[in-house]
């Protein structure tokens, strides 16, 4: 076994000489490594955290890499900010969760193409061939959960949507995928509201106390990630009336599998941040020592349905790993 390196939490403008604000920052120290620094999109929300974690762990099998995570804290300007200085202090790799892609492609194709490679992980950016991804399809993780809530919706079923970020690749797959699959299907669902959650826990429990307050009856809560998911469950249970409203998420986290083996979520999708964060170690350590020929990779990992029936199998592992206690 490799020795395991020990993380420490610095405040990153410090960790950054003073050049980056607004972040914070895991790092690592050691000789003779390779500097990775991975950009995440905001360390508050559940599914970045958890693959800020995996990645920490990855990289902890690597003896010739050290990794650094700062936080974007769902800051367009921070991240951009953040990337900017690690290219100026030299990382040899950087792993990106982009807040949005479209603002910041230029720019990393631009430092792809003077030298400094660029992994996106979780959310894919088609727009620059040359940077590496590690994506579960975001089409296929809405696809498989709306699979389940055709089943299990009744015919008339009246529904609200909760959607991430306003332009979020993910979030706009998976809301495609339920068109597609779910809505488009069957004229007698109605869509009484969807609304922007951010992802945000909160923002789900919000806006379900809001929904209670205006509709008589909503037979389920189509989320586009597991914690507005379980906010929205909250804000039900408090109201009395949990069980008789359906919920579906997407992530797979070990919250949302808990919520299913309780009974209070019914389906979602695992988007595997430990398989992620293992790619994204493997092949930046295959770029970084030359292994890799084309500098790149693109990888999708595969989708998995939770529900009743499997979710056993997700709580034994997450508490064999520390996830769950």
């Amino acid at each position: 076994m490799k020795a395991k390196k020990v993380f420490s939490v610095l405040m990153a403008a410090a960790m950054m000489a003073g050049v980056m604000t607004g972040g914070t920052a895991t790092t690592v120290s050691a000789a003779d490594t390779y500097k990775v620094a991975f950009l995440p999109t905001d360390m508050s929300a559940t599914f970045a955290s958890w693959l800020a974690s995996e990645l920490q762990t990855a990289f902890d099998q690597y003896d010739d890499m050290e990794l650094t995570v700062i936080d974007s804290k769902n800051e367009l300007e921070t991240q951009i900010s953040s990337l900017e200085t690690c290219v100026s202090q030299g990382y040899d790799y950087i792993i990106l969760l982009p807040l949005e892609p479209a603002a910041e492609d230029d720019l990393v194709e631009g430092y792809i193409n003077d030298g400094t490679p660029i992994m996106n992980i979780n959310l894919d950016d088609l727009a620059v061939e040359k940077a590496s991804s590690v994506i579960a399809n975001p089409y296929d993780l809405g696809t498989v959960v709306a699979e389940e809530a055709k089943k299990n919706l009744p015919e008339d079923a009246k529904v609200v949507v909760l959607l991430g970020p306003s332009g979020n690749t993910d979030s706009i797959e998976r809301r495609r995928a339920y068109e597609d699959v779910l809505f488009s299907q069957n004229e007698n669902i109605t869509i009484l509201d969807e609304q922007i959650g951010d992802w945000e826990k909160s923002k789900g429990m919000e806006y379900m106390e809001n929904w209670l307050q205006v509709y008589d009856d909503v037979d389920a809560v189509i989320s586009m990630n597991d914690a507005m998911a379980i906010g929205a469950y909250e804000a039900a249970k408090d109201a009395g009336v949990a069980d008789d409203i359906q919920f579906y998420g997407v992530d797979g986290l070990a919250d949302a599998a808990v919520a299913i083996n309780d009974g209070e979520m019914n389906a979602t999708a695992l988007q595997d941040a430990q398989v992620m964060a293992e790619e994204g170690a493997r092949i930046a350590h295959e770029v970084l020592t030359g292994e890799n020929k084309d500098g790149y990779e693109k990888v999708q990992i595969p989708v998995t349905l939770i529900t009743k029936d499997n979710v056993s199998e997700f709580i034994d592992r997450y508490t064999e790993n520390g996830m769950l206690k």
